[in-house]
């Protein structure tokens, strides 16, 4: 159904509550507001930016509009004379009052048209005749009236989450900034250990290198020496033979007969053990500092009143409730909040370590459930659980539930659904004992479940990832 407003109420009304305006503003852009709507605004935002052309207003008060609100009061008092104005309506065949219905021809008469025209008709008062026409009016504007309110609740829901939008973005843009200074941070640590083993590699074998140099020089340095005295003693004969010549001789064969020098095996740097897969060999170091979790919680489905850690593996009941928008996804009817990721297909396997909680529920739901409206999570709502509270563990196929654990005591709880074989089970995962199994032939996309009505948070675990090399 659509709306339409006279020109001039259109022109008099303002861009958020769509009403004449009341006390209306004009921020540096100018553009007007009432002053109300436009502090409401900037309240849910973080910034004095117009809402419709987002630039920042200069000033934290803005002036009035005194020509805008000199015309809104006069067309309002306009509007007021027009509804209170009584005045006759009179017949245009006779210019007398109209003062009576005609029921058979349905329409307004005088007395002159009774006498004239509406012999033997059958007459009622105008009050009479115009009552059941103002009730069915009067439920049109009553509808109208309700679809105008079902308008401004849905305006001020997405004002929220426009603000919320901006506030995420914000947050997250740090989350991410952090996460990879972290990684920056392991990076450089890793390049200053590598750098550091191969300045370390180098070192010594410079060291070896410099030794084996100085030894080499001082070989040289004797052998010339030797030779140098053999070549004198050559010279003459007479005193080559007063010397005791078998000495000399056996000494330069002494000489002669050392082991030749050879270059040292291995005196290089050794590259390929320095830079070898080296990206493959520190992302593998990597993984032990970057966890993989196969399901991560979806803060946009939290009850406000829940906490979710930063990297969206735990929650917990939050000491105060957080100002969320409440937008479709939000469980904002119990202590909620499914994962990131729904499945149609496939086994898919998390494991929670419920630790010292008292009161939570894990499993899986429908993508349909109901979200805005408290109400059991059992396989009739379209949840496929396990609960634990008061001291019991309990698989939830009623609203009393099923006692499945001896002891309350589990701490990790795995889960594991399994699209295929149209089955969840929940087991023990310190011990992979089962502790029960839902059958279902499920036809919706489900998604993992969970409920803590404890400040003792849920933590989601990591899994191990393995690589296996093949050619």
């Amino acid at each position: 159904m659509a709306f339409s407003l006279s020109p001039l109420h259109q022109d008099l009304s303002c861009p958020i509550c769509y009403e004449v305006y009341n006390d209306p503003v004009v921020p540096s852009c100018g553009h007007s507001f009432c002053r109300t709507c436009l502090q409401r605004s900037w309240t849910l935002s973080s910034e004095r930016e117009c809402p419709i052309c987002r630039r920042r207003s200069s000033r934290e008060d803005p002036p009035p509009d005194l020509a805008l609100r000199k015309a809104c009061e006069s067309y309002l008092q306009q509007k007021k004379e027009e509804g209170s104005r009584s005045q006759d309506v009179l017949c245009f065949l006779h210019s007398e009052k109209l003062s009576m219905f005609c029921v058979d021809d349905e329409k307004l008469v005088c007395g002159k048209c009774v006498t004239q025209y509406h012999q033997n008709h059958s007459f009622c008062s105008i009050n009479k005749a115009a009552k059941p026409h103002k009730e069915t009016l009067q439920t049109h504007l009553t509808a109208l009236e309700k679809k105008l309110q079902m308008f401004k609740n849905v305006r001020e829901i997405n004002d929220e989450v426009a603000a919320h939008i901006k506030s995420q973005y914000l947050q997250t843009e740090e989350q991410i900034k952090e996460e990879f200074e972290k990684l920056h941070q392991f990076l450089r640590t890793e390049e200053e250990v590598r750098i550091s083993a191969l300045r370390d590699e180098e070192e010594e074998k410079s060291q070896r290198m410099k030794r084996s140099l100085d030894e080499l020089d001082k070989q040289i340095k004797e052998i010339r020496m030797r030779i140098k005295e053999t070549e004198n003693k050559l010279k003459d004969d007479a005193s080559f033979l007063k010397v005791k010549y078998n000495l000399n001789l056996q000494y330069i064969q002494a000489q002669y007969s050392a082991p030749d020098p050879k270059p040292d095996s291995g005196a290089l740097i050794d590259v390929a053990k320095h830079l070898q897969n080296l990206r493959y060999r520190v992302w593998e170091r990597m993984k032990s500092y970057c966890p993989y979790y196969p399901v991560v919680l979806d803060p946009n489905t939290a009850n406000p009143s829940l906490s979710i850690s930063a990297n969206l593996t735990s929650v917990s009941t939050s000491t105060e409730e957080h100002q969320l928008p409440d937008n479709p996804e939000r469980m904002s009817g119990y202590k909620g909040v499914l994962g990131s990721e729904g499945f149609s297909s496939g086994t898919h396997s998390w494991v929670v370590d419920v630790g010292g909680s008292e009161n939570w529920i894990l499993g899986v739901a429908e993508e349909s459930v109901s979200r805005k409206e408290s109400c059991q999570a059992i396989p009739e709502n379209g949840f496929y659980t396990i609960w634990r509270r008061e001291n019991e563990i309990v698989a939830g196929m009623s609203d009393s539930g099923e006692k499945i654990a001896t002891s309350p005591n589990i701490r990790r709880i795995c889960v594991t659904f399994n699209w295929d074989k149209r089955q969840i089970t929940f087991s023990n995962a310190e011990n992979n004992r089962a502790l029960y199994t839902f059958k279902h032939k499920f036809k919706k996309k489900m998604y993992p479940y969970f409920y803590n009505n404890s400040k003792n948070p849920l933590k989601l675990q990591p899994i191990q990832i393995s690589i296996t090399a093949r050619i």
